[in-house]
């Protein structure tokens, strides 16, 4: 059973709908792989974040909600100027890459002990542990290879701003001054297609016309990413780009905005690769891909009773003509392609206001982003449920409405003593004997 990610429990922005899925050809019954967050916080900004995996979910969701959490714990104050919110949301990709690679630092160590191991087996231990060695290293690789393409969208004081790495997008549809509605692509795919990434990769001593060859950086499309350590501190072991004088693929993201959100602004659609690519595909070209993308989404707005099924309904037109496309070309689609549609509609549609919430509804967040182990979490709970259990005395004088941030269904006394956790006896054996030894520092009593 996948843990359930504690995004799903943040206020949801009620003029946003979504559909996030492995794609099965038509089947998307899964619910344990939605990989995107559409938030709203108390002064009504907004945060919406989709997230396209590579090699596995692990990496994806660790990021994903690392990525909540640096940008809404605190959420941005409707004091911060256009150039703070920018610089924050630049600092999130630093943080969550750096919390990524801290996460995996561990099996990083032991990739690199193995190999070590490797290099210095005589004939007899070669026949005896290389099998196992090696298939760890397969094991090792795959974790470290498992990262994910990012685009985010942060509606703050009226204003939009777009940060992204990788081909995810993000599209803007606004109405021109003769009310033709316009498709602007907010964000600049980071792939072997773009001159300026061709550029920066050429600058570190790439052969940029072989890569355009193969398509390919290693074991990914992308220029940019966040995760996928095998194509970033180990990328010497792919010999495509074992020349370049740095890492080539990077976590740097692009940032877009101030954008003033007007009345021309009609949506806002952010949207994984593998979906504008089924578009692409069938459609032969990728000039008019937006384009055809947003006229689904308009027919879809005027046909839907429902708002919340717009962005399924899109997806599954996208994915018959896709499946209609192959079988008429005996052609094989890639298995298990992760697709993401979410759409804010600003004006497009009648927004739903913010007062219709409930007034008194109040939601607390203490998010505990997983890094290492559980293992004491794990501890604190069973600790937690052991003395619930032993305590069969209960003061009915004294009020326990409180709740805990991160038990919040169980009440908690706030003059109960909590056990010792730390074991000091150590430390009074050293100053034992720093006294009888006349060598104790005379601000220790």
């Amino acid at each position: 059973m996948i843990a359930r990610p504690w995004t799903e429990d943040l206020p949801k922005c009620r003029n946003t709908c979504v559909a996030s899925y492995f794609s099965h050809l038509g089947d998307s019954n899964s619910t344990d792989d939605c990989l995107c967050f559409y938030c709203q916080t108390e002064d009504n900004s907004c945060l919406y974040g989709v997230f396209e995996p590579h090699n596995g979910l692990d990496a994806a969701r660790f990021i994903m909600q690392r990525m909540a959490a640096e940008l809404l714990f605190p959420p941005p104050s409707l004091s911060n100027t256009d150039e703070e919110i920018r610089e924050r949301l630049r600092n999130a990709f630093i943080s969550v890459e750096k919390a990524y690679i801290e996460n995996y630092d561990g099996m990083i160590a032991e990739r690199t002990s193995l190999q070590y191991r490797l290099q210095t087996l005589n004939e007899t231990q070669i026949s005896q542990n290389c099998d196992n060695i090696l298939h760890r290293l397969k094991e090792i690789d795959h974790h470290l290879s498992g990262g994910t393409t990012v685009v985010l969208a942060l509606v703050h004081n009226n204003k939009l701003f777009v940060a992204n790495v990788g081909e995810t997008r993000a599209l803007l549809g606004r109405t021109d001054d003769n009310s033709v509605l316009r498709v602007v692509q907010l964000t600049m795919d980071h792939s072997l297609n773009n001159e300026d990434e061709l550029l920066r990769l050429s600058q570190l001593g790439l052969d940029v016309n072989k890569l355009r060859n193969v398509q390919y950086l290693g074991n990914q499309t992308g220029t940019r990413c966040l995760g996928n350590y095998l194509v970033k501190g180990l990328y010497k072991a792919f010999p495509s780009i074992s020349a370049a004088m740095s890492e080539p693929v990077v976590a740097a993201p692009e940032i877009h905005g101030p954008i003033l959100l007007d009345e021309s602004c009609r949506f806002l659609v952010l949207v994984s690769a593998g979906v504008y690519k089924r578009i692409q595909e069938v459609r032969g070209n990728s000039e008019e891909t937006n384009k055809q993308l947003a006229q689904k989404i308009v027919e879809n707005f005027r046909k839907q009773s429902e708002f919340t099924r717009v962005s399924q309904s899109v997806l599954e037109e996208i994915e018959d003509d896709f499946v209609t496309f192959c079988a008429q070309n005996n052609l094989t689609p890639k298995p298990n392609t992760h697709i993401t549609l979410l759409i804010r509609n600003f004006n497009f549609l009648p927004p739903i206001p913010n007062d219709s919430c409930q007034k008194n509804a109040s939601v607390r967040f203490n998010p505990i982003v997983q890094s290492k182990s559980n293992t004491l979490l794990n501890e604190i709970d069973s600790e937690f449920s052991n003395d619930c259990e032993n305590d069969s005395i209960v003061d009915t004088n004294r009020s326990i409405e409180s709740t805990s941030d991160v038990y919040p269904n169980r009440p908690y006394e706030k003059d109960k003593r909590i056990k010792g956790y730390v074991d000091f006896s150590c430390y009074y054996e050293n100053v034992a004997k720093a006294r009888k030894n006349g060598t104790l520092p005379s601000f220790i009593k």
